[in-house]
């Protein structure tokens, strides 16, 4: 039996121009769901909330969340299978049922969203349009294909300390960037994809 393709179940006005403005609407989102799963957050968002829906699944491995054992996994996975839905233009998005149905507690998710404010604020409050050659094609395929590599690479990885996280603040910046059309945003998270590949040749070393 196949999963179901993702939905709007109902009709949103508009969609969340930056990251604090996302983090309300998660909030009023789950605010009735004792266990929110991400079938019913994709599914409020509808299709063309796949962009911050991705960032949201990225915020939730750079917060404290990110110590839920196999979160990481998880989450990379859903990233990659985004990311990957958006790079082939698909209208309608598809997840496995499994990874659908996966909830957190909603106590959880709202401090979450709590820690995650000052930074939503702060990325907001320094963004703007420019250097828009980062966000639109192909280089804007060319990030969204970084995002799925950065989510893929997330199992394999979990057992490095921080460098999930390292690699979900990276999906988070590069998702930021082609929400607000800064690319500067797409160029910074370089960084944290450096330091992440840093502690994995280090380990090796």
């Amino acid at each position: 039996m196949s999963s179901p393709t993702i939905l709007p179940s109902r009709v949103r006005p508009h969609l969340p121009q930056g990251l604090t403005e996302l983090l309300d609407e998660v909030d009023a989102l789950t605010e009735n769901e004792d266990h929110p799963s991400l079938h019913s957050v994709m599914g409020a968002f509808g299709p063309a909330g796949a962009l911050p829906v991705m960032m949201l699944v990225a915020l939730v491995i750079v917060s404290p969340l990110s110590g839920i054992p196999l979160l990481s996994s998880l989450g990379g996975l859903t990233i990659a299978g985004i990311a990957l839905q958006l790079v082939l233009g698909r209208d309608r998005l598809w997840l496995p049922g499994w990874l659908g149905r996966r909830s957190i507690p909603r106590d959880r998710l709202s401090a979450a969203l709590v820690r995650l404010r000052p930074a939503a604020e702060f990325l907001d409050r320094h963004s703007r349009p420019r250097l828009r050659m980062m966000t639109a094609p192909p280089v804007s395929q060319l990030v969204l294909v970084l995002c799925g590599l950065a989510g893929l690479s997330m199992p394999f990885l979990e057992i490095l300390p921080f460098t999930s996280s390292l690699l979900a603040m990276a999906v988070t910046c590069l998702g930021f960037s082609l929400l607000t059309r800064d690319g500067l945003w797409a160029a910074l998270a370089m960084m944290p994809m450096g330091g992440a590949g840093w502690l994995l040749v280090t380990l090796i070393g």
